[in-house]
């Protein structure tokens, strides 16, 4: 007995080592179910923003597709930049991880809430980013109404995307669209003339020449009120720092001495007090045979123009913005001339249209007939109506394929009488 003293021992050991043994997997076990649980929370909280962004895409549903060959396309907001006083730059990104799409330096997006039972108000905004799988950026002035600054009037949406979207909210984005940008075989010199928030699409033509064709000669000619008031301009002037062959020029309206001597030791390029017009704008540019580019309100665009052409610029080579669309084309005058009588069924409303500048969508509003719109330019579709019996024609291309029957009430004019579904 005493010569197998030992085996109690061993088995006593050999428990104790199981116990150990049990102790250790309990111990793994646990600390594994914890990180899985973590793990487990990660994926339902990516589960639940696919399931969030699968149901706002749901949301959207076909009726955007229906009426409009832009694609459509939920984003996430990634980051929200205050560019200036009234300005704000959105970056978005596909939720999913997705590259996004192409589109040509100089293009605009459609951008919409995507809150369910918010009054779906369209507007188009200009990608003032060179094109980027990452990322798009948009840039928005802040337009809030002073007698509604709450509803989505003229403007309301830009004050709505100021007041309540942030990091990680999502938006409904069309395109990219538009007539206005750089073509890819462009060769010729630049001339990029911006009046305030005009800048935007200009941003992303000198961003992608910057970054693509770095021996093109640009110049870029910028009027602002402030540098309050500025918005992308100290970046811009900052990429003369990377390449020789940008100029910048920065022309202050409400500026003092003092304001344009302190930006002028702070950074490259030239500052100037007053207006920037037509005739200073090609003395600068000092080339004729450059493709001139502009973007800012219509009147000052229209003038710049002139003056351009005055100054030897050819026609041909001059481009320009304006809300997404081709530029207004001429009416004809026979159908200046006429009076047309509307009748908006629905609404069982019936009016006379007099005045050739005024939209048939505009001639609803005036009598209180709220039709649904959105980009106001011809692009998005979502002005259209049934027309039952008349003709139109439009004040420029429009950006969409109607149905037989159907009209673009935004930028349509009648030339007969007309009998709307509305």
């Amino acid at each position: 007995m005493i010569e197998n003293w030992w085996l109690p021992v061993a088995m006593i050991a050999v428990l104790c080592a199981h116990v150990a043994q049990f102790s250790i997997t309990v111990l793994r076990w646990r600390t594994h179910r914890s990180q899985c649980g973590e793990i487990l929370r990660q994926r339902q909280s990516q589960w639940s923003h696919s399931s969030q962004v699968a149901r706002l895409t749901s949301q959207l549903g076909s009726a955007a597709t229906a009426t409009t060959a832009i694609p459509w396309r939920i984003l996430e907001v990634a980051d929200v930049v205050q560019e200036s006083a009234d300005c704000r730059s959105f970056y978005l990104v596909d939720p999913y991880g997705q590259p996004l799409p192409d589109f040509r330096p100089g293009q605009y997006v459609m951008v919409r809430p995507a809150v369910a039972g918010a009054y779906q108000a369209t507007r188009c905004y200009s990608l003032s980013c060179s094109p980027d799988a990452r990322f798009w950026r948009i840039t928005v002035k802040r337009h809030d109404s002073s007698e509604a600054p709450n509803r989505f009037n003229t403007g309301g949406l830009s004050g709505w995307l100021h007041r309540t979207i942030g990091q990680g909210d999502c938006l409904f984005i069309g395109g990219p669209s538009g007539q206005f940008y750089l073509p890819a075989e462009s060769t010729r010199d630049l001339v990029l003339i911006a009046a305030g928030v005009g800048i935007t699409p200009l941003a992303s033509i000198l961003r992608w020449s910057l970054e693509v064709t770095t021996e093109r000669k640009v110049t870029l000619l910028y009027q602002a009120k402030d540098r309050e008031h500025w918005p992308l301009g100290r970046n811009i002037h900052a990429w003369q720092n990377e390449v020789e062959s940008l100029q910048t020029y920065t022309f202050f309206s409400q500026a003092d001495a003092d304001e344009i001597e302190s930006l002028s030791s702070e950074l490259p390029g030239q500052f100037l007090a007053g207006k920037l017009d037509g005739f200073t704008a090609a003395k600068l540019a000092d080339n004729p045979n450059a493709d001139f580019y502009m973007c800012g309100p219509d009147t000052w665009m229209e003038q710049t123009r002139e003056q351009l052409v005055a100054s030897g610029i050819p026609p041909e080579h001059i481009h320009w913005e304006s809300f997404g669309s081709q530029s207004a084309q001429p009416l004809s005058e026979q159908s200046n001339s006429k009076i047309h009588t509307i009748r908006f069924a629905l609404s069982n409303t019936e009016t006379q249209w007099r005045d050739p500048d005024q939209s048939v969508w505009e001639l609803a509003k005036a009598n209180q007939i709220e039709l649904p719109s959105g980009c106001l330019s011809g692009v998005c579709g979502i002005c259209r109506v049934k027309l039952s019996s008349g003709q139109v024609q439009y004040d420029r291309q429009i950006g969409v394929e109607l149905a037989s029957g159907e009209c673009l009430t935004c930028v349509a004019r009648p030339t007969t009488d007309l009998v709307l579904e509305a």
